[in-house]
């Protein structure tokens, strides 16, 4: 059922624009949407904004496509506070309503916190923002040693697959900063900056990796209850650093 905010009024109902204007839209993927993949999310979105009756732009030709532009993929497992999605909307509605009419199709684990009128190209992001929390069972001071395997300059050359095959790279050069930190519950918590635009990118997935191979974090197979990791993105940045919006 809608809220007493988000009630839904007709595309049809609305005031044509004069020019069609785009909205990004900031929305998190949580919980067990961290197991959809991209192309999973792209069909959800457009059934969700049928339903939500937003005004969008449509592509003319024998095969109309609304405008939806998504920002960088969020790799499969891992959550996500600050994902993004431009939509061109050919009719008036203002961000408060956008936001109410989306939130009333979607979960808690996938709603949207923010909408606004952009002043930036995806093409501007550079760098990911991520924690991950991670529990290495009884484990002796693997914050300490995480510290230390990425305070070195020696080069971190793992496996990657690019367009043209898999490739050795070193991912210490898509690594902008990277630190752990002991919690009270016994877990670590790790917050790195890493590779995430269009000429280099680098999924969390290689920090677990690289932690498992050269430090034996996270391979007890006698007790895996006591081997977990989470992973969370949460925002972007420029390439000067800069949070991006």
């Amino acid at each position: 059922m809608l809220s007493e905010k988000a009630v839904k009024i007709s595309k049809f109902d609305r005031t044509p624009l004069a020019e069609p204007m785009t909205y990004r839209v900031v929305f998190r993927k949580t919980g067990n949407l961290q197991y959809f993949s991209h192309l999973d999310l792209q069909r959800t979105w457009q059934r969700v904004l049928v339903r939500a009756s937003i005004p969008m732009w449509y592509t003319l030709g024998f095969n109309p496509h609304a405008k939806i532009v998504f920002g960088i993929p969020l790799p499969v497992g891992t959550e996500g506070l600050c994902e993004m999605v431009d939509l061109r909307v050919d009719r008036a509605i203002t961000p408060e309503e956008m936001k109410d009419q989306l939130n009333a199709e979607l979960t808690d684990e996938m709603a949207v916190s923010e909408v606004y009128v952009p002043g930036t190209s995806f093409n501007d992001i550079v760098w990911g923002t991520y924690e991950i929390v991670l529990c290495d069972g009884d484990a002796a001071a693997p914050a300490d040693r995480i510290n230390a395997l990425f305070a070195d300059t020696a080069p971190i050359v793992m496996s990657k697959r690019t367009k043209s095959g898999d490739k050795d790279v070193d991912i210490r050069t898509m690594i902008r900063d990277l630190a752990a930190s002991p919690q009270e519950d016994g877990t670590v918590l790790i917050r790195a900056t890493l590779a995430a635009g269009s000429s280099a990118n680098l999924s969390p997935e290689f920090i677990i990796t690289a932690m498992k191979e050269r430090l034996g974090i996270l391979t007890d197979t006698v007790h895996p209850a006591d081997c977990w990791y989470r992973i969370l993105r949460t925002g972007f940045l420029t390439a000067d650093g800069s949070v991006f919006r």
